[in-house]
This record gives C-alpha cells, structure tokens and sequence, in this order.
C-alpha cells in the first residue's frame, strides 16, 4: 500500500514540479529580469531624502486612496468578486508592489522569486476551491441558520446614517474580532496549527504569499466567519470597500517593502508588527494574530511590537526543519506532520511530551 501511495504521490509531484517551472520560465522570468534591472536605483536610494520620503509616505498614501477609488468603482458598476476580477486585481497590485519592494525592500535576502510559483499555484487552487466548494457550502449554511433564527436581525442594526468611511472602519474591525479569534485558535491547538502553518512555511515575506494558505484552512475559516457576519446587514458598497480596504492591507502586511507608518503600527495590522507575528521564535509569532486591524491584539493581550527594535528577517517553522517547500508537499502538509512532529523531537528541534511535563 506504501509503494502505491508513493508511486501516486510521485507521479503528482513530477506534474506540478513542471507546472512549477512552466510558470517561473514563462511567466516569472521577464518580470523578474526587470525588478533586477531597478538594483542599481535601489542603492543609490540608501540614506537619501527621497528614500525617507517614500518609506513614510507610501503606506498613508494608499490607505486613503483605497476608500474614494473603492466608492468610485461602486460608482460605476464595478463590485465583482469573480475569478477573472480577482485575477486583475491581483495583477494591477503586482504592478505597484513588486517594483516598490524592488526599490526600498526591508531586506535583500527576501528579494527573488524561488518561491512565487508555488504561492501562485497555491493562490489559483484555493481559489478554484473557494468559488467552487467552500462558497456553495458557506451559502448553503447561512441560508439555513439565518432563516432558522431571523433575516431580520441585521437590518435593524446597522448605523446606516454614518459616514460611508466610518461605516468601512466599523465593518472591517467587526470582521476582523472573529478573524482574530479563529487565528488565535489556529496557533494555540495543534490540531487546527496543521493547516495553519502552511501559511507560516514561508521563509521570506513579499507582496503575494499573504495568499499561500490550505484550502482545507479556507473552508472552515468561511464558515466561522460568515455565519455571525450573516447577522451584520451592511450595505453591499461598505462590503465591497471593505473587502478592497483588506486586500490592501493584506498586500502591506506582507509586504518586503521598508516603510516607516508610525502610529498606524497600533492601528492596523502593518508590514512591522506581522513581522514579529511570522518569526521563527514561536513564543514571539503567537502574538498579533489581527488581519485588518491590530487593537484586538492591544485589548486581549497578544500585541508585541518592541520600541526601539526592527524584527528579524529570519521567519519560518524553526521547529519543523523539514517542512515541505513545493506545492503538494504543502498540500499533503498537514496530513504528514505528525511524521514531520516526530522527526523533529528525534533531532532534538522540539522537547517531547515528558521533557514538557518536567518544564511544566
């Protein structure tokens, strides 16, 4: 049975190893020949005023743009969420990001793209698996528990008299406390941390692997949220602006790029303070689990942002020095870390279940 398995894994591999190298030859390579063509600029900024200029002006300058320009697309009938939509939208921010990281990037070492064909193989699948699995199931769900308890409940609620921008804020924090909730959960039981820590198996941080998730994660991760949001009736344009307002948020987040935001490190959940959240010490990555917005961290206790100190550029899974890089070996992941758990407490990278109890 081994031997089958095997001879079937290995027949998969080799397929999406070629898609793989498909993607870097014919996709990934032009582009990022022209990224490596803006390095000689890129020197030349270190220590200059414009480079000052860029790292403290980038970050406001996009928030604010997004709410007027999601408004504007509402405007002109623009509010689709389909594959193809999704696909443009993620094009036009590469556009925009991947040169800038290029331009002042936060650290060299996380400049290059070994690992780009695999997030976006890993980005198309769950999105495949997200129209097509998790959405029916999501709706299905909702439908039910909505009509079981009252339709009604949301649209007696929601401030539609605020401002459109407040109305955005206040949806996008509400989002975010189940958000920060399940993502807790996801990094302190270990059942749930297996098909988290696809996510965290990366070892650099850049505008695009925010989308390298399970899509196993995905499905549960929908339910969970979509069934109390179910009871928040806003409107479907906050939705819209508040779905784009995340998008960007989450591109800077993981962004390589080296940006100064002040007191929006406090504010939102920023390129900085993720950082310390993807560190190799797990004691300091089980800290701001906020998507969005970073005050349910400073309210429940898990925000960690030192004064006076930059995070490491060193992220990963210490603990699981054999973590799969390629894309199904991410996808089987979460089904072979009890082998992967085992192999580290033998090399010593994890204290076994008595050395725990002795520690506690």
């Amino acid at each position: 049975m081994q031997k089958i398995f095997s001879s079937i894994y290995n027949f998969f591999d080799r397929i999406f190893n070629g898609i793989d190298l498909a993607v870097r030859k014919f996709i990934l390579r032009p582009f990022s020949w022209f990224l490596e063509k803006m390095d000689p600029l890129s020197y030349k900024l270190e220590g200059t005023k414009l480079k000052k200029i860029l790292q403290y002006s980038i970050y406001p300058i996009f928030m604010a743009a997004t709410l007027p320009i999601g408004f504007k697309l509402i405007e002109h009938g623009y509010n689709s969420r389909t594959f193809i939509a999704t696909i443009i939208m993620f094009m036009v921010m590469g556009f925009i990001w991947a040169p800038l990281e290029r331009l002042i990037p936060f650290s060299r070492k996380w400049l290059g793209d070994k690992d780009t064909a695999t997030d976006f193989m890993l980005f198309t699948g769950s999105k495949y698996w997200g129209d097509f699995i998790n959405q029916p199931i999501r709706l299905a769900t909702i439908t039910l528990i909505v009509q079981e308890i009252s339709p009604e409940i949301g649209y007696q609620i929601w401030p539609v008299n605020l401002h459109p921008y407040l109305q955005v804020f206040l949806l996008l924090s509400i989002n975010d406390f189940f958000r920060y909730w399940y993502h807790r959960w996801m990094h302190e039981n270990e059942f749930m941390w297996r098909w988290h820590a696809v996510h965290h198996s990366s070892e650099r941080l850049y505008w695009f692997n925010g989308t390298r998730s399970h899509p196993i994660e995905g499905l549960v991760q929908s339910m969970l949220w979509a069934i109390p949001l179910a009871f928040v009736k806003a409107p479907v344009e906050i939705v819209f602006v508040t779905n784009l307002l995340g998008r960007v948020i989450g591109r800077f987040q993981h962004t390589n790029m080296d940006l100064k935001v002040g007191i929006f490190d406090y504010i939102f959940s920023t390129p900085k303070n993720h950082r310390y959240h993807h560190s190799k010490i797990a004691k300091i990555g089980h800290t701001n689990y906020g998507g969005d917005v970073i005050f349910w961290d400073l309210l429940f206790g898990t925000f960690y942002l030192p004064k006076g100190e930059e995070p490491s550029d060193e992220i990963g899974i210490e603990e699981m020095p054999f973590y799969p890089k390629n894309f199904l070996g991410l996808m089987m992941a979460p089904f072979t870390y009890g082998r992967m758990k085992k192999k580290a407490i033998e090399l010593g990278y994890l204290p076994n279940e008595q050395e725990k109890s002795l520690k506690t």
